[in-house]
């Protein structure tokens, strides 16, 4: 069961027409959010979005930290913290491991009030590490599921053996699509439409702590 250091990290955000997801992390005292780079690709250093809260959507200043070059991830900060206990992060990924991912495919969200700090609870789904490239630039993995639109930003998460908390080890930002002629009847048409493969393609979290690296100028998370 996907505990409650990740839920209360996963929040819905858009961006001019761009629906998607985002989470917060909390690296070397100070506080980030991560998203899919094509999510925000248009973020500005000091910008406004909207974020899910109290049953409508909301203006809030971000700076942005920075957009990946090698990849399709993107970090940005806010003035305020998002309370709730730590999300790790993990490198330590298995061929054929169980994973879990989250967000707010096609803008479903589930309200729980209080429960949830007055945020939307994500949509959780669950698949399998197919394959890993983590010998390439901008390293990736392709996850056996079924990814939706509106996925795009939200984490990765595995539990360990013997860990209290999931971990982080990926963001979810596209899935691999393949083209089906279709027909009217039994004759062929020149019509194709789009399919959803079940393949998932999710970049790993060092992708978004390299961006924090170059830029650590998150929200401290202790008064200086």
């Amino acid at each position: 069961m996907v505990t409650s250091n990740v839920i209360q990290r996963v929040f819905q955000i858009r961006y001019k027409s761009n629906l998607g997801t985002c989470f917060a992390l909390d690296i070397d005292g100070k506080q980030y959010f991560i998203t899919a780079k094509h999510v925000i690709k248009e973020l500005q250093a000091d910008d406004q979005m909207e974020i899910y809260y109290k049953k409508s959507w909301t203006n809030i200043n971000v700076k942005l930290i920075g957009h990946s070059t090698i990849s399709d991830v993107s970090v940005f900060a806010l003035n305020l913290l998002i309370v709730g206990n730590p999300m790790p992060t993990s490198a330590k990924v298995f061929y054929s491991q169980d994973v879990y991912f989250l967000g707010f495919p096609y803008g479903i969200i589930t309200d729980a009030g209080d429960l949830n700090m007055n945020f939307p609870i994500p949509l959780v789904k669950k698949g399998i590490i197919s394959a890993l490239f983590v010998d390439t630039p901008g390293k990736y993995y392709l996850i056996d599921g079924h990814n939706n639109p509106g996925f795009s930003g939200g984490p990765v998460v595995v539990k360990h053996i013997n860990a209290k908390y999931f971990s982080v080890i990926g963001v979810i930002t596209a899935y691999r699509i393949e083209y089906e002629n279709t027909y009217l009847g039994n004759n062929e048409t020149p019509i194709q439409v789009k399919s959803n493969t079940g393949i998932i393609i999710a970049y790993t979290i060092g992708n978004a702590l390299s961006v924090i690296k170059n830029n650590p100028n998150g929200h401290p998370i202790r008064p200086k």
